[in-house]
């Protein structure tokens, strides 16, 4: 693992996979939560919920911690897929989501990302058929996984078809008839409906492959908050039909913003109007109760306890032999008294994770170039602020003393 790349993610802000290794500090109660819901899943015992929320401040973790927990996830075999809700990946759209997660489906050990390889290692093996009929399938995807086993016509737009780039069913029809030399018999289908057959589909290949289960880790929930109340009382449904499991072995990990419940949940009314919005609408009734389920979990799930000073020195003590090693020099004062020095150009003890690693690799950075003597690292008042593009104004968002801070 190399040092400056961890570094150069810590400085961009980016949560690498070798940021999340590395600088996890803290977090133990989350990855040992995480873990005991694999361990559950994996031993075929059936959970209350097959997946957990994660609540947090903005600089705070959310999206480093999701990282560790894919790093967890993958030493115990599992295939982890991870996106963040956005305009592409709406969360009212079941069918947008899924070719998000199986194209962002990565196997332990492995930075290629797709499902290629793992539907390669599940199709090997005898009676591959006849254990596929407990799996529970539409008369679609059942086709789907049919002509996926013969392995002859049509393979490349089967696993299209696969990775959620749908085909016709006249297409599908063709193809079967190629394979198996007689017409496919089906009644025609919304796609939209044969999702969770899908994701079902999904789960049997990765177990079949010999991967303990899917990981699906959702970030960013809190964009639904821009959506209208329809879309948002669809996707507290979608988020709570994939809570109660799409699978025998797919869990997932919802990270959300800790002021959603009150901005959202509560100032919107959205615990009563959202599922009372789906029950008017005879399409959309069943799924008032799932829409019930994701809004008591968003609202009961805690915030990420914020670092102890403990904690925040090893984590000060973590990015001064980082940088150290990635740099090749030897900073001009010791680990504590580095930690006592960012700790004075910070207003209080309480700031953001984000701010104390920027603030540390700045003054080790200056350090570096200018010398401890030559150069005086002098701080003014800082503030994290959100640097999103969907600022109104950007001209506000830069309230940082850049001259006090880098005079």
């Amino acid at each position: 693992m190399s040092a400056r790349v961890i570094i150069e993610g810590l400085r961009s802000g980016i949560p690498y996979r070798e940021t999340a290794e590395a600088m996890t500090i803290g977090r133990q109660e989350n990855l040992k939560a995480l873990g005991t819901l694999m361990e559950t899943v994996a031993q075929g015992r059936r959970p209350k919920l097959w997946g957990q929320v994660i609540r947090a401040n903005y600089g705070e973790g959310k999206t480093h911690l999701m990282h560790a927990l894919a790093s967890l996830a993958w030493e115990s075999n599992w295939v982890v897929s991870m996106i963040s809700v956005s305009k592409e990946t709406p969360l009212d759209s079941l069918d947008r989501i899924y070719p998000k997660l199986v194209l962002n489906a990565v196997r332990p050990g492995s930075n290629q990302a797709g499902l290629e390889p793992i539907v390669e290692e599940s199709l090997r093996g005898p009676h591959l058929l006849a254990e596929s009929r407990d799996v529970p399938l539409s008369d679609r995807v059942r086709a789907l996984l049919d002509n996926l086993v013969r392995q002859n016509a049509g393979m490349e737009a089967l696993m299209a078809d696969l990775h959620g780039q749908f085909m016709n069913l006249g297409d599908l029809k063709r193809i079967h008839r190629e394979n198996f030399s007689k017409p496919l018999t089906i009644s025609h289908s919304r796609i939209r409906e044969e999702i969770p057959a899908y994701f079902a589909l999904v789960d049997w290949l990765i177990t079949r492959a010999g991967y303990q289960g899917w990981l699906l880790l959702i970030d960013e929930v809190e964009l639904m908050g821009k959506f209208g109340r329809g879309a948002r009382a669809r996707s507290y449904a979608n988020v709570g039909r994939i809570l109660e499991g799409l699978g025998e072995r797919t869990i997932s990990v919802w990270a959300v913003a800790a002021n959603f419940q009150n901005d959202v949940i509560i100032q919107r009314k959205d615990l009563d109007q959202a599922p009372a919005w789906l029950l008017a609408r005879p399409k959309d009734a069943a799924d008032a109760r799932l829409a019930q389920v994701a809004l008591e979990e968003l609202s009961a799930a805690r915030p990420l306890s914020r670092p102890n000073a403990a904690q925040i020195r090893e984590l000060m003590e973590r990015v001064y032999q980082l940088h150290q090693e990635a740099y090749s020099w030897s900073p001009p004062v010791p680990v504590d008294r580095f930690y006592e020095v960012v700790g004075e150009h910070i207003e209080t003890m309480d700031a953001r994770l984000r701010l104390w690693i920027r603030l540390a690799i700045s003054i080790l950075d200056l350090w570096r170039q200018y010398g401890v003597e030559g150069f005086q690292v002098r701080a003014g008042q800082l503030k994290e602020v959100d640097l999103s593009e969907d600022d109104d104004d950007p001209a506000d968002t830069d309230l940082i003393d850049r001259r006090a801070l880098f005079d």
